[in-house]
């Protein structure tokens, strides 16, 4: 466990580092060690908010979303004892396409939250 967690924290520190303006993985550890309080960097404004408030969020929110995503395949693969499980097994992603459809065709709102919520609801039933 402690392997893949340090694997974590090298992905998403390496992951930060990826965009159009050159980052160093040095200058992203500074960057998070500064706002963590352990030391005290001297980093360009600019990198700075690129780090800790354009890609840094991105990539933890990515981070979360993944772990999840895996938790619930993991949990369904368990459910149905089946390990190859997937959402298609208990007709969840043909009751979001449903809720989808039933949105646009029915013209029950305007925009992507109501085909979400409609395709929330499809799942859910």
């Amino acid at each position: 466990m402690v392997v893949l967690a340090g694997g974590l924290v090298l992905s998403v520190a390496a992951a930060v580092t990826v965009g159009p303006a050159d980052l160093s993985l040095g200058t992203v550890w500074l960057v998070i060690t500064d706002h963590l309080g352990l030391t005290s960097a001297d980093v360009p404004l600019l990198r700075d908010h690129i780090v800790w408030e354009l890609r840094l969020p991105r990539v933890l929110g990515a981070a979360v979303v993944g772990a999840g995503l895996a938790a619930c395949g993991a949990v369904m693969q368990t459910v149905t004892r089946n390990p190859l499980a997937d959402p298609y097994l208990l007709g969840v992603s043909s009751g979001a396409s449903l809720g989808a459809v039933a949105v646009l065709v029915l013209g029950l709102g305007a925009g992507a939250v109501a085909l979400t919520g409609g395709a929330f609801v499809g799942a859910l039933a």
